[in-house]
């Protein structure tokens, strides 16, 4: 018996609903009768997908065949189980609530053999809102040096794989990980191809984010979604050096993967939960957070990995609450100045005392600087006699310098002293990033004599 051009293996469980869809892209495509086998493996599913796999099956014989397997193994198990089975020169794995275009296994197969080809990777589209890198099919590139057109944020296994490779190398998903297993499989079919090809010309995969977010993916323990996130990085070891190469992977995992597990669902596991997931991230954070990796971080992303890194839980738990909360990071350093008896009184608040060091208090450029408390009084004869006196604020957070806003509370208005003899009249304003001016003007008696006769004479 000839053996088929393709084996399409689907691992199912409790996806009755999406099989219609599925079924019916597979019947579209425009392969030669003989080319196509279907794999389904019904991963012991209870809401009726095996008999419905069953039925579609017998509707089109000597394709689809049925594997079942007794009970649920997760979806490395159940692809591991038909892989074994397989017959096809090419492999190509479908998810049962995902669907391909019609013309999508001819375009790939065609290209694998023009090109040699051991994996190549066709278009995917994001459905109802499920994400999908928009650097990855920019263009067609028929050989890419891996992880070159950001194939390293195209790790889930939708794509077109030479099975001599998978048998070769031994290549197999591993069955320990609930969640992730797809990954070093695809990982290490990237570093061990002879070529990888990435097709932009068509839409192959229409990739589902299903109505009710239940994919694996998005259900997923947070401490299952952190092993697999290890194993990936496991696999970039093996293949890698440290060096640009490595940090490009790992990159996708650090700043997306990792950074990604805190979030509202972090809030929501009991503490002792918390300090167990950060400290058993930070250990990854530690060891592959290079300083290439955090020069490409948002700031949210750089203030987690730092709490991570430095085993600070609590204050990783305020600021994700605070981002839940409102949807933005706190300022880090803010003050609030107003007049007393000794002169102006700076108090200064830090949102997240574990990320911010002590401040630092300038007033001009000729005092120097003045280590910042909580509360800080500047005589005023540091104001005078000078024109102008600056008065800003900034602190190391999370390993960086950050300026301070300074706000003037609603009795902070001008005020006049003596100095020296002198009268002055003191003037603050909020400067353009922040920090508090005082501006000092000298009255003299020529000039409150003038402004007390305009007084007079305004008044008749």
């Amino acid at each position: 018996m000839t053996p088929p051009l393709v084996t399409v293996i689907t691992p199912v469980h409790d996806t009755r609903e999406y099989l219609g869809p599925w079924f019916a892209s597979l019947r579209a495509q425009t392969l030669a009768p003989g080319e196509l086998e279907v794999l389904a493996v019904d991963d012991g599913s209870t809401d009726g997908s095996g008999e419905e796999l069953r039925a579609l099956a017998a509707s089109w014989p000597g394709t689809v065949r049925v594997l079942a397997l007794p009970a649920r193994g997760g979806p490395a198990r159940a692809r591991n189980a038909a892989l074994r089975e397989a017959r096809g020169r090419y492999v190509f794995f479908l998810d049962s609530d995902d669907r391909l275009g019609a013309e999508a296994l001819a375009r790939l197969t065609a290209a694998a053999d023009r090109l040699g080809s051991d994996v190549v990777v066709g278009r995917v589209v994001g459905v109802n809102g499920r994400w999908v890198s928009p650097e990855l099919f920019r263009e067609t590139v028929e050989d890419v040096r891996f992880p070159g057109c950001a194939l390293a944020w195209s790790l889930s296994p939708g794509k077109l794989f030479r099975r001599e490779l998978l048998s070769r190398h031994g290549l197999r998903f591993p069955e320990d990980l609930p969640v992730y297993s797809d990954t070093p499989l695809v990982l290490e079919a990237f570093f061990r191809a002879r070529r990888i090809s990435v097709l932009a010309d068509y839409d192959y995969y229409y990739l589902l984010a299903r109505e009710d977010r239940s994919n694996i993916t998005t259900t997923a323990r947070l401490a299952d979604r952190l092993r697999g996130t290890a194993a990936g990085v496991a696999v970039v070891l093996r293949f890698t050096a440290a060096g640009p190469v490595r940090d490009e992977v790992n990159d996708r995992y650090i700043r997306s993967d990792l950074v990604n597990l805190f979030g509202r669902e972090f809030l929501l596991l009991e503490p002792e939960e918390r300090r167990q997931l950060a400290a058993a991230a930070g250990e990854l954070v530690r060891a592959h957070l290079t300083d290439a990796i955090r020069a490409r971080c948002t700031e949210p992303q750089r203030l987690k990995l730092h709490c991570l890194q430095h085993g600070l839980t609590e204050e990783l738990t305020e600021l994700v609450r605070h981002e839940c909360d409102h949807g933005e990071l706190p300022e880090p350093l803010t003050a609030t100045a107003s007049w007393s008896a000794q002169g102006l009184r700076v108090h200064t608040s830090r949102a997240l005392p574990g990320l911010v060091s002590a401040p630092v208090t300038w007033l001009s450029d000729t005092l120097g600087h003045v280590a910042a408390d909580d509360e800080t009084v500047i005589p005023l004869r540091e104001l005078l006699p000078r024109q102008r006196s600056t008065l800003r604020l900034e602190a190391s957070y999370a390993g960086r310098s950050v300026p301070g806003r300074i706000t003037p509370e609603t009795a902070l208005r001008q005020r006049r002293v003596w100095h020296a003899g002198r009268v002055y009249r003191l003037t603050p304003k909020t400067g353009p990033r922040g920090e508090l001016e005082v501006w000092a003007a000298r009255i003299t008696l020529r000039r409150v004599l003038r402004l007390r006769l305009g007084r007079l004479l305004g008044s008749r």
